[in-house]
């Protein structure tokens, strides 16, 4: 008997938006599994719908300090040690 293969050539954005909610959250976990995302991504991602101003700022603010960490000085690295570890 012949033996037939087929091939589909689609873009991620093309699956992912073919994808039930329930699917995103099967394919979300797949990632994190495998290594290629962070279970901190993950909840970022879910808690991003409910942020307001001040707290999509701060994100922007943390971002940056921690995008050039190793620009900082060891004065200030000192002093936001200081501040995390009072919470």
């Amino acid at each position: 008997m012949p033996d037939f293969s087929t091939e589909i050539d689609i873009e991620p954005y093309e699956y992912v938006s073919a994808c039930s909610k329930r699917e995103i959250v099967e394919l979300l976990e797949s990632l994190v599994e495998g290594g290629h995302i962070s279970r901190s991504a993950v909840i970022a991602i879910e808690t991003d719908r409910n942020k307001n101003l001040l707290d999509e700022e701060w994100d922007v603010i943390t971002d940056k300090l921690n995008q050039n960490r190793l620009m900082l000085s060891n004065e200030e690295e000192e002093l936001i040690r200081k501040i995390s570890k009072r919470f």
